[in-house]
């Protein structure tokens, strides 16, 4: 056979590219097909989030490519320390996915060694393995420092803190209040009596509900959500920065937001009592759920009230005293809104969404000294206020159930939030390893929502579920954006997109718009929308591109939010060294157990030669678990222990552990008969990258879908 017909067939692709500190990495395409994994030695001169041309095949680990163009740059700035060469200082970068060499450029009188520092990226690599050039901008502070590395975060994910002078300006011009001119082409909802339920903290209001009676037992749902789009013309220096920046960060300390504050918490925030311009979803319920009618329009409407999540579990419990006054004369709205949610829920849930209760945590900081960790503990929500916070949710997924259907309906573009199917192979390896603690698993109709649906309720009450629920999660895929429609597997919905949170999500601005579009088309309230003014409507390549950029946004959030909070949890456990925890093992590899406590809720890591002493450790991984050779003893996921604290590392964020005396008390057997026998540790062998499970970061309150 000739060398030309063992070729295999190449096609290009573009997409944004994710680096490993090894080298390696993977390119996410704008077109949402699969990812393309690059060795290092074909990343050509493409650095971790460029925007990269590839060229891709179908090899042995799936899709392989090589870069063939740096299309555009994904990183200007990079952090690191000045360290002393000798006589000479050099520029050591944080970043272990910086593998190239990294010269210090310009003049002037650098820091002191030991100092962290931020520098501009003055020249990129012209060809694989040359140099790096870098200018230095500030010097952050002491290495360590909380604060510092809080900003060396931000930093390495290329995340402005604040917005350039053009953007800032733009801001300042915008409106107070609602100006005569923008009600034109807009329905006047001002006597329906919205109101806003929210975090206690909140200060961006999205939404707004209200809740009317009909004759012949209709319920009408309004759902009104911000009309961003009005005030975020497309290409302005606004639009420009919204679409960068993706979506809102909300971090221990802090919120990074997508737009400035004067639209976020003042113009297009649905503040109680003021006029605001909105996009309003109208849902006419029978007494049996059936949608009997529902539209759409541009309006403007006047909150009645801002109420809050613990105010309205206090109302609905009936404790309409003292600061929860003020609810009394809302109660019989409320209560309507309550009947409704849970009918709904109950509706979703037969149909097979998905109820996934992870834990959150709260990173509590010291008012006058934002450095200091006062505790690091599980977002644990009141009963009441954890079902005020899932009726607005409902009423959330109802508006963006019915705006994402009528697209799909009418056949029309518009930007999608899919969620595909959990992957056949991890489902299988999930299966095998479920089998181990008693739990079977029907692969195929695990596939199914109705099926993984009835998978978590075995888990219930299981002594493994916290752990088994995580390495669930794993065989999951990532929601994301796109412009192609793919369904939703976690809600068990054919159509959905996000529409209820433009002042925090890009694709939600975008809907909107697409949505105006129509409505002017068809002669309805579309807030003065002018197809001529606004051009053509979006291609579907450039759709595909805005939803890439979202998926790519949202995940360098997700990951920034995660390493800040395991940040400071690794910093607060520097001063817990010696404490022994009660905690339960929540992962196992081959070189140890992950073990998650309670309090403080941290996760740490115990190495097999901090288990039990002179042991040497078997991996069944089929069945996650670590078995002594000589005490026969088991190490498997849900089996609670007690650790010691070992240390705990800043700069890795990470926290170690050891078992506490022997003490361990695993529920489990070790291998049964016909389990086949894993590889084996050995003391000088390489280990692994860490693996944990995956959790979802906390967001603020916020809902994320």
């Amino acid at each position: 056979m000739s060398t030309e017909n063992q070729r295999p067939t190449l096609r290009l692709v573009t997409g944004r590219i994710k680096v490993h500190p090894d080298g390696y990495g993977f390119v996410v395409p704008e077109d949402g097909s699969e990812d393309v994994h690059v060795n290092r030695r074909s990343r050509d001169t493409a650095m971790d989030s460029d925007r990269v041309e590839v060229e891709w095949w179908v090899g042995a680990r799936g899709l392989e490519g090589r870069v063939t163009r740096v299309l555009e740059r994904g990183r200007g700035k990079i952090t690191g320390q000045i360290v002393a060469a000798g006589a000479t200082l050099r520029f050591q970068p944080d970043d272990p996915r910086i593998t190239e060499p990294v010269v210090l450029r310009g003049g002037g009188a650098p820091p002191r060694p030991g100092m962290a520092v931020l520098a501009e990226i003055a020249a990129y690599p012209t060809q694989a393995n040359a140099p790096l050039e870098v200018t230095l901008l500030k010097v952050l502070g002491r290495p360590e420092d909380p604060l510092t590395e809080v900003e060396k975060i931000l930093a390495c994910g290329d995340i402005a803190d604040e917005f350039s002078a053009e953007v800032a300006q733009a801001a300042d011009q915008m409106p107070g209040k609602v100006e005569d001119a923008d009600r034109r082409d807009r329905a006047d909802l001002r006597d329906i009596p919205f109101m806003t339920i929210d975090p206690e903290t909140a200060r961006d209001f999205d939404d707004a509900v209200a809740l009317q009676s009909l004759p012949g037992g209709i319920h009408r749902l309004w759902v009104a959500v911000a009309d961003v789009s009005h005030y975020l013309r497309e290409n302005t220096a606004l639009d420009r920065e919204a679409r960068d920046r993706g979506c809102s960060l909300y971090l221990p300390n802090r919120a990074i937001p997508m737009l400035p504050e004067a639209l976020s918490a003042n113009i297009c925030s649905l503040l109680p009592g003021h006029d605001r311009l909105a996009m309003v979803v109208r849902i006419d319920f029978d007494s049996n759920l059936a949608v009997r009618d529902q539209d759409f329009c541009a309006a403007v409407i006047h909150s009645c009230a801002r109420l809050d999540y613990p105010g309205v579990a206090a109302a609905l419990a009936g404790k309409i005293q003292g600061k929860h006054k003020k609810y009394e004369p809302l109660l019989p709205a409320l209560r309507g809104l309550d009947a409704l949610a849970r009918k709904l829920r109950a509706r979703r849930q037969q149909h097979g969404a998905l109820d996934l209760d992870l834990p959150q945590v709260v990173v509590e900081l010291d008012r006058d000294d934002p450095g200091l960790v006062r505790d690091i503990r599980r977002a644990r929500r009141d009963p009441g206020e954890r079902h005020a916070y899932a009726m607005i949710e409902e009423f959330m997924l109802a508006a963006n159930l019915a705006v994402g259907e009528s697209f799909q309906e009418r056949g029309e573009p518009t930007l999608w939030r899919v969620h595909p199917a959990p992957d056949v192979e991890k489902m299988h390896n999930f299966s095998a390893m479920a089998e181990r603690y008693g739990i079977l698993v029907d692969e195929e109709q695990a596939r199914t929502p109705s099926g993984l649906a009835a998978v978590l309720k075995q888990l219930q009450g299981h002594p493994a579920e916290k752990a088994l629920s995580f390495q669930l999660l794993r065989s999951l895929k990532q929601a994301t954006y796109d412009g192609t429609n793919g369904g939703h597997f976690g809600l068990a919905a054919p159509a959905y997109l996000h529409f209820t949170s433009p002042i925090r999500r890009y694709p939600d601005v975008v809907v909107h718009r697409l949505l105006k579009r129509r409505l002017a088309s068809l002669g309805k309230p579309a807030g003065g929308f002018s197809p001529l003014e606004r051009g053509p409507a979006l291609s579907p390549e450039e759709l595909h591109r805005i939803a890439s950029e979202a998926s790519f946004a949202e995940r360098k959030a997700m990951e920034v939010e995660r390493e800040v909070v395991d940040l400071y949890r690794s910093f607060f456990m520097r001063d817990r060294v010696g404490d022994v925890l009660d905690g339960t093992i929540s992962g196992v590899a081959s070189f140890g157990v992950f073990v998650a406590a309670d309090q403080p809720f941290v996760e740490g890591l115990v190495r097999t030669e901090h288990l039990l002493p002179d042991d040497f450790y078997d991996f069944d991984e089929v069945a996650c678990r670590l078995v002594g050779r000589r005490s026969g003893r088991s190490f498997s996921l849900g089996d609670p222990v007690k650790v010691e604290v070992l240390s705990a590392s800043v700069a890795r964020r990470q926290v170690d552990l050891r078992l506490h005396g022997d003490r361990a008390q695993p529920r489990h057997e070790h291998r049964g008969e016909g389990e086949r026998r894993a590889k084996t540790r050995h003391p000088q062998g390489k280990r692994p990258a860490k693996v944990t499970p995956r959790r979802r970061p906390g967001s603020a309150g916020k809902r994320r879908r």
